[in-house]
């Protein structure tokens, strides 16, 4: 009895696909304030995983791009300042006005 060839498994999508945004509020002076993450996932005909593709989002996309991803990013962290903290700093005062807890 002859071995059987074995058949190459060749990619032939792309599953699920993140992009995780850093946006540092002290970054050490070795590291970008703002960095852009990327996970990818390579699949085979049978829809299984075969590679899962991890790195720098930087490199692979335009200036404009990169820009823009920047700009998003800043535009988020004021959004996260000025309703995430407003909404804790209301809690805050509502605990202390209800007698809970002191500023």
């Amino acid at each position: 009895m002859a071995f059987q060839q074995e058949q190459p498994i060749i990619p032939t999508a792309i599953g699920d696909f993140s992009v995780q945004l850093v946006d540092r509020a002290s970054p050490e002076p070795d590291q970008p304030a703002q960095t852009a993450l990327f996970e990818i996932q390579v699949l085979d005909a049978d829809g299984n995983i075969m590679r899962l593709m991890r790195g720098n989002l930087a490199p692979h996309i335009t200036t404009a791009q990169r820009q823009a991803l920047m700009s998003f990013m800043s535009d988020l962290r004021v959004q996260a300042e000025q309703q995430i903290l407003w909404a804790l700093l209301e809690s805050i005062r509502d605990a202390h006005r209800a007698g809970e807890t002191e500023l």
